[in-house]
């Protein structure tokens, strides 16, 4: 299992879901994308074991890029953190048919209830 984990910005909202998330699972089974082309190169290379993308568009540019490689996430879990609660893009953001949505401006808790229940899902099924 390998948990993706794109975020385009450093520092802040990204560092901390990255030492929050290494409190979850190991470091080894977290691929850590900061450019959409990287993260969409991975997504091409198609491997069985990877199973769930939490992706956090820390602006709206930054969704967009996210929708322009849609296709590739298809058969990815999707946890998404969006920029902000406009109506347009909460509507975007449900085009990628995410597993939970949620906000920069919000806690990390259920992101992270969420991310364990698809881990533990995963565990039972793989």
């Amino acid at each position: 299992m390998r948990l993706l984990l794109y975020t385009p910005v450093s520092g802040g909202f990204g560092e901390q879901l990255q030492k929050e998330i290494g409190e979850l699972i190991p470091i080894n089974d977290v691929e850590v994308y900061r450019s959409i082309e990287n993260l969409s190169q991975r997504l091409r290379q198609r491997a069985h074991d990877l199973s769930i993308a939490l992706l956090h568009a820390a602006r709206k540019q930054d969704l967009t890029d996210i929708l322009s490689i849609r296709d590739l996430l298809r058969d990815v879990r999707i946890i998404l953190v969006l920029p902000d609660r406009d109506e347009s893009t909460i509507a975007k953001g449900h085009t990628l048919r995410p597993r939970f949505l949620s906000y920069t401006d919000s806690s990390f808790t259920d992101v992270f209830s969420v991310l364990k229940k698809c881990l533990a899902s995963y565990t039972i099924k793989g």
